[in-house]
């Protein structure tokens, strides 16, 4: 299988997709300084601003296609849904609350006693249920596009143990503690069981665009 293929037939529905590595960019590597809760946001985490997909490096997707595969329909997930919501509000709500940060600056003109406790309180790891939400049709995207590549390339996806991995992901440093609940544990079997049975694990016109996509891979 060829990622790039893959990359090529998703630009008929993101022409604006463009495909960067974060050991390649400054502004990736400004960024994982900027990000010291995630140890290994540089190497082991696939980040997407705007159209615009930064992996880790360009052996990750030669060597690991198939991870590659996946990975970048989970961002094109991302993408979609900051196209349909516009792109701007997307980061907006995925950055919230802890981008209420930014905000509280202007608030120093007026007392430092008013902004300052503002600005601690948003920069701490508050829930995000924005981020939740949108990295949960991601994940779950994730879920749908292995068991399908497994189904095509006749390899064994482990869906469960695949949930429980990204599972992981929402209540850890990686996405700054976003949903340390455990409501979401329900939701993912459920989505493991709909997958398993043949179906998708929510319904959104995007599966119909992954499903074309997978055929190339």
């Amino acid at each position: 299988m060829s990622f790039q293929d893959l990359v090529t037939s998703s630009k008929k529905y993101f022409p604006d997709l463009d495909i960067q590595y974060k050991d390649q960019s400054k502004f990736m590597k400004v960024l994982g300084t900027i990000l010291f809760f995630n140890k290994t946001f540089m190497t082991s985490y696939t980040t997407t601003i705007g159209s615009t997909v930064y992996f880790p490096n360009e052996t990750f997707v030669r060597i690991r296609p198939i991870s590659g595969a996946v990975v970048l329909l989970h961002e094109l997930v991302h993408i979609d849904d900051a196209h349909k919501i516009s792109k701007p509000l997307f980061g907006f709500l995925y950055l919230s609350p802890q981008v209420l940060f930014l905000l509280c600056l202007p608030l120093f003109l007026l007392s430092w006693k008013i902004a300052l406790p503002l600005m601690v309180l948003f920069a701490s790891p508050i829930p995000s249920f924005f981020r939740m939400y949108f990295e949960k049709r991601a994940y779950m995207t994730s879920l749908y596009s292995l068991n399908a590549l497994g189904q095509r390339l006749n390899f064994d996806p482990k869906l469960d143990t695949q949930k429980e991995f990204f599972l992981k992901q929402f209540k850890g440093g990686a996405y700054y503690f976003m949903w340390p609940f455990s409501n979401l544990d329900k939701e993912f079997s459920q989505a493991v069981d709909k997958i398993k049975a043949g179906q998708r694990p929510f319904d959104d016109k995007v599966f119909d665009t992954l499903d074309e996509l997978i055929t190339t891979v």
